[in-house]
């Protein structure tokens, strides 16, 4: 079985969840991506995943529950992916932009994702659901 470990920020202001769109999955997903194996730690990839998706600098604040889905939630291959979440502090959000394969960087309201009004990955429902993301 194909395994992925990966990183990213939960990055919430004012009752807003950033969230980016790529050309791979047809939702919006946290920023973040899979670790460099034996280069990085989750943290450092954290960081990495942010800066390379959206030019990003974070604080990380605090780990956050960790997800495992057993299938690619796009493809609906048939692997282990264990999603690492941060809470994170943006520290630079005039200079958030996407860059590619990024293509579109937003601000979700909150309200409007527990409401299902956007489609986003499961990692964010299920940190809604664990209470981490309100």
């Amino acid at each position: 079985m194909k395994y992925i470990i990966a990183s990213g920020p939960v990055i919430i202001e004012d009752g807003k969840l950033l969230v980016n769109r790529d050309d791979k999955d047809d939702f919006y997903k946290l920023p973040g991506g899979t670790i460099e194996e034996g280069v990085e730690t989750l943290e450092e990839a954290c960081h990495r995943e942010t800066k390379e998706e959206n030019n990003g600098q974070i604080e990380i604040l605090n780990p956050l529950s960790p997800m495992i889905l057993w299938k690619n939630p796009q493809t609906k291959e048939q692997m282990c992916i264990v999603l690492i979440h941060y809470m994170a502090k943006l520290l630079n959000k005039k200079d958030i932009r996407p860059i590619p394969p990024i293509r579109e960087v937003k601000w979700l309201g909150i309200a409007d994702i527990k409401k299902r009004k956007y489609n986003v990955a499961p990692n964010i429902h299920y940190l809604i659901e664990k209470g981490e993301i309100k």
